[in-house]
């Protein structure tokens, strides 16, 4: 089960952590052993994740914006310099916070600023929710690891997630007006395979933001080619050390 993590560190630095929808903390696994011991790390599992579809349908966009404002909230009571790592929807709400109070930082992956689905999007769907990742299928046992809910053997309850999905759709519009007025210093990347996210998003970041855009070539949404994810590792190290 996906648990959230927390990490007080001795300095005055801290990274916060925020994953997309129906996503996980674990998202951000290869990324921890990079932080330095004295940076305090909060990893957050968002409201109506890590537990059922029935929680996951009760819980709102509200509710995971509040909760990652209060997050950054309590962490601002004890740090000088925040940074803020998110990922898909999880960005969305990092763009928000910037734009609104203020950031040191943000390294954003795969920012869903207009949605794109490819037809793997579908076949990782399925098999996500049959329980079974093809052998070999790296990019489905990504998918996978990825979403944080209990299986549920009937469709019905899945029904829940469309109201939450149209929250995500006008949080999307919603933040495309925002980028104009983002000011904070950002890294943002896209997988030029991404199931999920049209490229129009990456158009959209570079025309609209000062953000230092950077295209992953090799990957997708949840999955990170080993090529691509050097450059992730070496890109987030970089930010640590010039913000923290």
């Amino acid at each position: 089960m996906a648990r959230e993590y927390y990490k007080k560190g001795s300095g005055g630095g801290a990274v916060l952590m925020v994953h997309g929808i129906l996503g996980t903390p674990d998202h951000f696994e290869p990324f921890l052993p990079l932080i330095p011991e004295d940076v305090t790390v909060r990893n957050l599992l968002l409201p109506g994740h890590g537990g059922t579809v029935r929680d996951f349908g009760r819980s709102s966009m509200d509710a995971w914006r509040g909760y990652v404002h209060a997050a950054l909230k309590e962490l601002r009571r004890e740090h000088d310099k925040i940074m803020i790592a998110a990922h898909s929807m999880g960005t969305l709400l990092a763009i928000e916070e910037a734009v609104e109070r203020g950031v040191d930082g943000l390294f954003l992956l795969n920012v869903p600023l207009y949605a794109g689905i490819r037809r793997r999007f579908f076949s990782n769907a399925w098999s996500v929710y049959r329980g079974r990742a093809p052998s070999g299928d790296e990019w489905t046992r990504a998918a996978a690891k990825a979403y944080s809910l209990e299986p549920e053997a009937r469709l019905l309850p899945y029904a829940a997630f469309i109201p939450r999905y149209l929250e995500l759709f006008r949080e999307m519009r919603r933040v495309r007006a925002l980028l104009p007025e983002l000011s904070s210093p950002c890294e943002a990347y896209f997988s030029a395979l991404d199931e999920m996210v049209s490229p129009r998003s990456m158009s959209l970041m570079e025309r609209k933001t000062r953000a230092h855009v950077t295209l992953l070539p090799h990957s997708g949404h949840d999955y990170y080619e080993p090529r691509d994810l050097k450059v992730l590792k070496r890109g987030f190290s970089d930010m640590l050390r010039s913000i923290l």
